[in-house]
């Protein structure tokens, strides 16, 4: 890792140069501070998705302000000028947590209009925690205290629960019955400022009004303080009454037309009751029928000159309220308990209640108008005001825990996010660091023997498969399922060593997110591209063996179909069989002379050939060992070399734009670190391997093979150059015979004169 330090006006930032990559190091609040003044030229990424990171997707949707579902370099830069208008101490942010000290917390106000300061303190004080000194991400995440209508919140709502007494409690809850009130964060509903004061007006409206009729209280209150309950009972029924005489009077006119209006309603009555044939009721809703019908018929029996019943003799409908209406208005007014009231009687007491009327005409119209006069009075005598008007001072006063909280929880997501961000956003130190992934590194995938740790969640498809390819990376894209849950997602992963002989569509892997979650894995699509040098070095020869078994596998399937032909014409047409198979020998016989010498002079050029370079290759003498090696190279080395400067240029950057990335520099995967991101199986130190298989199979004697293959090659070289070679047949021989005498000699054997 090589560092260099460049000096931009004030502020010094110290680069660094890993895996090829040079890159801003990130060491102190000072390089978070300036980052407006560094070149965005500089910085490894200029935009990065909100979704598909292993990141809090909450930090990237505060900073992603303008919502387009990507942070951008201004949005980072906002949140760098948030850091340095609201934290006191900033350094807070360098070090991992998730809580901010007191102290660290800076004095400027939110748009609340309380300081960060302030908002923690009073939140603390809801929890219960006054004396802490710094406040955590788990204070404000979730807590039903900061939310709970005991409280006083800041919201400027102030709901019945947060006054700690009842009969205020029971104004609050009277002024939401009357004016709807208004919602509390903690979804309780309660009075703001606002609400209160008018409730307050209304209520002195109606006492005033109240208040006027004093003036003709003697008229107006000729019951004194039973007038309004009197004047209660009477306007339920007076509408009714009314009818009642007018259908006497209608009876006293003409006897045939009331009747045969009765008995017009005793039947809608009997058919009210009745189901219709063709419509399938219950029999609740034919009850609430025959009430309604019923209670639209008249109070008792119309005749001329038939006084009002106020007994048992009334309609069922209307005996509550009659009874209510004899005992309040017309045994007050006439101070007996009468049984009935005639006509005259009525109109008396409608007279009664004129001025009544005409005063209560006169009555304000507004939200509280439902409310009784005596509890109008009650509230209007006691404190409630003024204990009211406290609570919602402190209300308003408070700092709104709601925004507080908001504001709160950002300062905190930063102080937990923000610099992990910058060092996967502005420089990649996360990538290059051994010991912490990249926010782009959704987790290990497992297969064939291996382990591979750079995987990326794929979030759009159709562009990793246009974009994938120009990485240079070897990528197996895999199908994932989580089984327990139905969950669905699609992941890239790279391969860096070991061979890939035995990765194909189809196989099967398992994979482990950040989470430790485990995923079936399925590969799907395979991006091919060299994995390692070394097998580059064997790919020539797997190239070879799978031609060399394609070919005779292929000539193999062809003789069978031959023969298969062959058996099954004889079997059809064994005479037709029999001609043909003389006329073939008949054929082999009579071979051609110049076809017997185009197969010597072709078989003269090849063993020419071949013991030409049998002749120079043994003429190397002690150097063909370097010669063999020289072929392997021969050999292998175009392949190698090919796949060495494929591997040198892996650049991830592709497949990070794919995902919605804006990578401004090329993240080169150069080998040493893609050797490290692939692991290969490795026995734990220490164990031991039984050798002994019971069920091994008798392997095939390779190094015999090739050994007698030597053996055969020199002595094939030898008689071709014996052959080749002018007088060689005779020199061997004059060789043979001196060795024979030297022997002869040596033993004293008798040669032959």
């Amino acid at each position: 890792m090589k560092t260099k330090k460049i000096k931009n006006g004030g502020h010094s930032w110290n680069f660094i140069q890993t895996g090829g990559l040079v890159q801003l190091q990130i060491s102190s609040i000072d390089d978070v501070l300036h980052l407006s003044e560094l070149d965005p030229k500089l910085w490894v990424a200029l935009a990065c998705p909100v979704q598909g990171l292993e990141f809090s997707r909450e930090t990237l949707e505060l900073l992603d302000t303008d919502r387009d579902g990507r942070v951008r370099v201004p949005e980072v830069l906002a949140a760098v000028d948030y850091i340095r208008k609201y934290f006191k101490k900033p350094e807070v942010i360098m070090t991992e947590g998730d809580s901010i000290p007191l102290d660290a917390l800076g004095d400027e106000a939110f748009a609340c209009g309380h300081s960060p300061l302030e908002s923690a303190k009073a939140v603390l004080g809801i929890l219960g925690k006054s004396a802490a000194d710094s406040i955590s991400l788990e204070d404000i995440s979730g807590n039903d205290k900061l939310f709970s209508p005991q409280v006083i919140n800041g919201d400027g709502i102030l709901p019945g629960e947060a006054v700690q007494d009842e009969f205020c409690a029971g104004v609050i809850r009277d002024i939401v019955a009357c004016t709807g009130g208004k919602e509390d964060i903690s979804g309780a509903m309660g009075t703001d400022r606002a609400g209160y004061t008018a409730f307050l007006d209304a209520l002195r409206a109606i006492r005033s009004w109240r208040n006027e009729a004093k003036e003709k209280a003697d008229d107006i209150f000729f019951l004194g303080e039973e007038t309004d309950a009197a004047a209660q009972a009477f306007r339920a029924v007076e509408a009714k009454v009314d009818e009642f005489f007018l259908r006497c009077s209608l009876a006293a006119y003409d006897g045939g037309a009331a009747d045969a209006l009765h008995q017009k309603e005793a039947e809608s009555l009997v058919q009210a009751g009745s189901p219709a044939p063709d419509q399938e009721t219950t029999l609740s809703e034919r009850q609430a029928a025959l009430s309604g019908r019923l209670e639209s018929l008249p109070l008792a029996e119309c005749k001329a000159d038939s006084p009002l019943p106020l007994g048992s003799a009334v309609n069922p409908a209307w005996q509550e309220r009659i009874r209510a209406f004899a005992e309040l208005v017309v045994n007050k007014i006439y101070g007996v308990n009468g049984q009935s009231i005639t006509k005259q009687g009525w109109l008396k007491i409608k007279a009664k209640f004129g001025p009544y009327a005409a005063w209560y005409a006169s009555r304000p119209e507004n939200s509280v108008s439902s409310l009784s006069m005596e509890r109008i009075n009650e509230i209007l005598a006691s404190d409630a005001e003024q204990r009211i008007g406290e609570k919602l001072d402190e209300e308003e006063k408070h700092p709104p825990v709601a925004l507080a909280t908001v504001e709160l929880k950002k300062m905190l997501l930063y102080r937990r996010d923000f610099v992990r961000l910058l060092r996967n956003y502005v420089s990649f130190e996360d990538f290059y660091d051994p010991n912490r992934p990249a926010v782009f590194q959704c987790g290990t995938l497992y297969i064939d023997g291996r382990s591979c740790s750079l995987c990326f969640r794929v979030t759009d498809a159709a562009k990793h498969a246009a974009m994938s390819p120009l990485s240079q990376c070897y990528l197996m894209y895999c199908d994932c399922e989580r089984r327990e849950t139905g969950e669905k997602m699609q992941i890239a992963a790279l391969l860096s060593a070991g061979s890939n002989d035995n990765i194909i569509v189809g196989r099967n892997g398992l994979f482990y997110d950040q989470n430790g979650n485990d995923w079936d894995a399925t590969v799907v699509r395979i991006v091919e591209n060299p994995v390692s040098i070394r097998e580059a070095f064997f790919s020539p020869y797997k190239k070879l063996a799978r031609l060399i078994q394609e070919k005779i596998a292929k000539s193999a399937a062809n003789a069978e179909s031959r023969v298969s032909d062959k058996m099954a014409g004889a079997v059809e047409k064994p005479k037709d069989a029999a001609a043909s198979a003389t006329a073939s020998v008949a054929n082999t016989k009579k071979t051609d002379v110049g076809t017997v010498a185009a197969i010597s002079v072709a078989f003269t050029g090849i063993a020419t050939v071949v013991g030409g370079l049998l002749h120079a290759f043994l003429g190397l003498g002690f150097w063909i060992p370097l010669g063999i090696l020289g072929i392997i190279l021969a050999i292998s080395f175009p392949s190698m070399l090919i796949a060495w400067f494929k591997l040198r240029q892996r650049n991830i950057a592709p497949i990070l734009d794919a995902s919605g990335w804006a990578v401004n520099g090329n993240v080169r995967i150069n080998i040493p670190l893609g050797t490290s991101l692939t692991g290969l199986p490795v026995r734990p130190e220490g164990s031991h391997l039984d050798s002994y298989d019971p069920f091994s199979q008798k392997k095939f004697p390779v190094k015999r093979v090739i050994l007698f293959g030597l053996l055969a090659v020199l002595v094939i070289g030898c008689l071709i150059w014996i052959l080749m070679t002018p007088g060689g047949i005779r020199d061997v021989a004059g060789t043979l015979l001196d060795l024979g005498r030297q022997i002869a000699y040596k033993f004293s054997i008798p040669l032959p004169r």
